[in-house]
């Protein structure tokens, strides 16, 4: 049986915009993620799953980032 913990992560983050070179401070919240014990540490599967949104939700239009800090909580179950 696959060892994993659903978790929900929330981050500030620093990105800069190419077209205008201007730096926005932002936040994201409830981002769900899978951490698979096995497979990486909790810390890393958090702040791969900021990665990857914030990859996939600004694609080429930012020069970089940077992931100021994250936080991630169990998911809870409902039910």
């Amino acid at each position: 049986m696959d060892r994993e913990t659903r978790i929900d992560v929330d981050a500030e983050y620093i990105i800069r915009h190419r077209e205008t070179a201007k730096e926005e401070s932002l936040q994201v919240k409830g981002l769900e993620t899978v951490w698979h014990w096995d497979d990486s540490t909790r810390d890393a599967a958090e702040y791969w799953a900021v990665a990857d949104w914030i990859a996939q939700t600004y694609g080429n239009s930012i020069d970089w980032f940077s992931i100021k800090s994250w936080t991630g909580s169990p998911r809870k179950e409902k039910g």
